[in-house]
């Protein structure tokens, strides 16, 4: 890595070389002396260990503005030095971190580190955070005022989802997506706060889920009041049921171009509702 402190490198992927801990010292030194790094790719390595913190370390002095450390087998006892990393770092935007397991008591610390941080896009995707992960979350993006995309996909959320849903509607995200998190028909009414009450948000991603309900109706109602462009409700157990809460949801909202049912199943006498509503709604893409 000593070659590095004198090139010109702007963009450095050093992805699945099967890199370990033992590598963090040697990774900090190249980037420590480095003005020009702004990309760093370090995914499908194996960072975990005490040596990890030298890496994280010099992060806050380097001008890296996206990392990528997807699946290093990162677990709970990393946070505290991701949390070091990102606090003291003004130029990191983008920062992934899905496929690891960061689960556990110190996730906290990573929230309240995001809180002084300039990330506006966060992978958290596949990393084994629970219900109890929520308040957390809740907390980081509350408090955050650069954060635009959050990817919370393949976890398991269902439970406090209302703190999180409640972070949302003074958060700035624009992009949110909770796909395949085990939300079922009592997670709707939270959705339905979050989304009601947030003017930023844009795309929202909620397939792999289970949806179908009495409640779904809470949800199709806050669409009306929403600036949502963009809808993922694919693989959501929805059925013929749910036509006409969909119908009112589209029919009354002007903002939506994008709205995804795949892989559903609607077929039933109420779906000429849905087609129905269709006619009035400023949709551009229906899948």
């Amino acid at each position: 890595m000593a070659a590095l402190t004198t090139s010109w490198i702007e963009e450095l992927h050093l992805d699945n070389n099967n890199l370990t801990d033992s590598s963090c010292p040697h990774l900090a030194s190249g980037i420590r002396n480095n003005p020009t790094l702004r990309t760093l790719n370090l995914s499908k390595n194996h960072l975990e260990g005490p040596q990890f913190s030298d890496l994280m370390a010099v992060l806050t002095t380097s001008r890296i503005e996206k990392l990528d450390l997807t699946c290093n087998h990162l677990t709970d006892s990393s946070c505290p030095h991701l949390a070091f990393g990102i606090r003291n770092n003004q130029t990191l935007r983008t920062l992934d971190l899905s496929n690891n397991n960061l689960e556990g008591p110190h996730f906290s610390e990573l929230m309240e580190a995001l809180t002084t941080s300039r990330i506006d896009n966060l992978h958290l995707d596949s990393n084994y955070l629970t219900d109890s992960s929520c308040p957390h979350l809740a907390s980081g993006i509350r408090n955050n005022p650069t954060l635009r995309t959050l990817s919370l996909s393949w976890n398991y959320l269902k439970g406090h989802c209302s703190d999180l849903m409640a972070a949302l509607t003074t958060s700035q995200i624009e992009e949110l997506h909770l796909y395949n998190n085990h939300l079922t028909d009592s997670s709707c009414p939270h959705l339905a706060s979050g989304i009601r009450n947030n003017q930023t948000l844009r795309t929202l991603d909620l397939s792999w889920n289970n949806l179908e309900g009495p409640h779904f109706r809470d949800l199709m109602s806050a669409l009306t009041t929403s600036r949502i462009e963009e809808l993922h409700l694919n693989n959501t157990h929805l059925t013929d049921s749910s036509c006409p809460n969909l119908a009112s949801g589209i029919r009354n909202n002007q903002t939506l171009r994008v709205l995804n049912l795949a892989a559903n199943n609607l077929e039933g006498p109420h779906f000429r509702d849905l087609m129905a509503a269709l006619t009035t709604s400023r949709i551009e893409e229906l899948q």
